[in-house]
């Protein structure tokens, strides 16, 4: 599952693609902001309700399409017409407070493991650009690519800049800038929960799933992907895992 040796120096550095909800991180981040942006006033409490019903959700089932498109829409609706130092000072807050605490200590296991063999790690996750780039930061991480927002003004619009960073265009980001670094993605790791991120994890030499939903759990299963259970989500292996091959008998 891993390299014997750290990447000789001079060499173009293997990259490493870790996304973030579920897998580095127990639960969605997007959520976990909510909160935090309502204690400190960003927001009423109306917004928070149905965010703390879809991080339940996610957290037990994993991700879904229509659970991406209430992220996104959760996403928009939050920062609609807030200022961006706003957000990015409430980003640090839910950083500190809410999401550093539920990071899986397997990831960061493997996250030490490879900056200790000279690999870059990189977050690649749908969640907002500016509160990747904290977690990024506060980890010593090599950089983190998310979901840009617009901006106008020094405020958000309620729109994204682009796309949502998500599924075959997280495949399409890494190609890009391993391609601009001049790395083969053959020697690259990726790590994910969920089946929307094949795309990245067949288009590196080492893929690994972490808490992986049902459908990924099955595709990892059939193709020998290594797969990573953090202690935390052992309530949900068993689960998901008799659902992987029930689906897999037919």
């Amino acid at each position: 599952m891993t390299p014997s040796r750290a990447t000789p120096a001079g060499s173009p550095p293997v990259m490493v693609f870790v996304d973030v909800d579920n897998t580095l991180v127990k639960g969605a981040t997007i959520y976990m902001f909510g909160i935090e942006a309502w204690k400190s006033g960003l927001i009423k409490w109306h917004h928070v309700l149905p965010a703390l019903f879809q991080q339940r959700n996610f957290i037990r089932k994993g991700e879904t399409t229509k659970r991406v498109k209430s992220t996104r829409e959760r996403a928009q609706s939050l920062v609609a017409g807030h200022r961006v130092e706003d957000f990015e000072k409430v980003a640090e807050s839910a950083w500190r407070r809410s999401i550093a605490p539920k990071i899986f200590p397997e990831m960061i296991e493997r996250i030490t493991w490879h900056k200790s063999q000279g690999h870059q790690v990189w977050l690649l996750t749908a969640s907002p650009q500016a509160l990747a780039s904290v977690m990024a930061r506060d980890l010593a991480l090599a950089g983190a690519m998310g979901t840009a927002l617009e901006e106008k003004d020094g405020a958000f619009t309620g729109e994204i800049d682009g796309e949502l960073l998500h599924g075959p265009l997280k495949a399409e980001a890494a190609a890009a800038h391993a391609q601009t670094s001049q790395v083969d993605l053959a020697h690259c790791y990726a790590y994910s929960d969920s089946v929307a991120d094949i795309p990245l994890l067949t288009s590196v030499g080492h893929p690994v799933v972490v808490n992986p939903d049902h459908a990924l759990l099955a595709h990892a299963t059939a193709n020998g992907w290594p797969v990573i259970w953090p202690t935390s989500t052992n309530r949900h292996q068993s689960h998901r895992s008799k659902k992987a091959e029930k689906n897999a008998g037919h």
